[in-house]
């Protein structure tokens, strides 16, 4: 029998499955990829009597996958906060999915732990943009200020190193963090202690910020803002964190970051507001995208249809 961990590679997808392995210890082949990379199921080839467990990735994307290896006498058990749409009705496959704006999937790991090592689920909900959320779970309990800035930072830092358009892209791969979180064990403020990782990524993260919040926006509404950017290295990090930063400091935008791409086409992430967050992964699936509500992105738009984009934008987010 072997045992398979599939999960995104931000924050919510390593953390989350690092904090079901603490309370629900197993031996895993572990598969990840870039924060984009969302077929991730088309790596597993299970046989009966395998387990598959799948982490923030979405079950509508990988569907067809789902369903070959529940084929092969395998068993699947899913953890996810995106749009799932049909799901799946065999015996082997069990669903642990909530698409509720605010929960993250490290939330519903926590959920199904019972709250043990707690820690990584609230640096999951500070990654994925959940502050509120993520400052009050940190209060409850009783972190002072500087363990909480700490928190934080994690779960930012491992989220800017999850956009890449390839592996080679990040400075770390999403199983190097994860490896770096089991040495952790339960307590996450030894990441800090994991080689140069930590100081490393927030280095580059407050750099490539600092040049971000510098651009200029592409179109500006009354509640929302789009921002084209080009194709460098530093724009295809930052773009999540940003979209991110923009939500977080004006709680009534929505915002779109667009990456220009080597080949002219733009990678487009997009964050509903944090008053009204609604709307983002419907829009990005208009255009062959995805995501959930909260958030949502597009890989591949051609460069044609970025006013056609700004004109859908303005009516979801009007």
């Amino acid at each position: 029998m072997t045992n398979y961990d599939v999960f995104n590679g931000d924050t919510d997808g390593i953390f989350a499955r690092h904090q079901l392995r603490l309370a629900l210890p197993l031996d895993t082949i572990n598969i990840s990829g870039v924060k984009r990379d969302v077929n991730l199921l088309r790596h597993v080839e299970a046989v009966e009597g395998d387990l598959v467990t799948v982490l923030d990735i979405s079950h509508a994307k990988n569907r067809k996958d789902v369903l070959r290896i529940l084929e092969s006498g395998a068993k699947v058990e899913y953890f996810d906060h995106h749009d799932p749409g049909e799901l799946i009705e065999h015996p082997n496959i069990t669903y642990h999915i909530n698409t509720e704006p605010n929960v993250s999937t490290g939330l519903i790991v926590n959920s199904h732990v019972n709250g043990k090592n707690r820690l990584w689920s609230i640096a999951t909900a500070f990654g994925d943009n959940h502050m509120d959320l993520a400052m009050n779970m940190a209060k409850s309990e009783n972190l002072n200020e500087d363990q909480i800035i700490l928190l934080k930072q994690i779960g930012l830092v491992v989220n800017y190193n999850s956009y890449g358009q390839t592996i080679e892209d990040l400075f770390y791969s999403p199983e190097e963090i994860a490896e770096a979180a089991r040495a952790c064990g339960s307590d996450i403020f030894k990441f800090l202690e994991q080689g140069d990782i930590f100081s490393t990524l927030l280095e580059n993260f407050n750099a490539d910020m600092s040049s971000a919040v510098c651009q200029e926006p592409f179109s500006i509404s009354k509640n929302g803002v789009i921002y084209t950017l080009p194709n460098e290295a530093w724009t295809h990090r930052i773009m999540g964190s940003f979209s991110n930063h923009l939500v977080s400091t004006n709680k009534n935008l929505a915002c779109a970051i667009a990456v220009l791409n080597s080949d002219g086409t733009y990678r487009i992430s997009v964050r509903s507001s944090i008053n009204n967050p609604h709307g983002a992964g419907n829009l990005c699936g208009n255009f062959g995208g995805g995501g959930r509500e909260k958030a949502g992105g597009i890989n591949n738009l051609p460069a044609s249809d970025m006013n056609t984009f700004k004109e859908e934008f303005d009516k979801v987010f009007s």
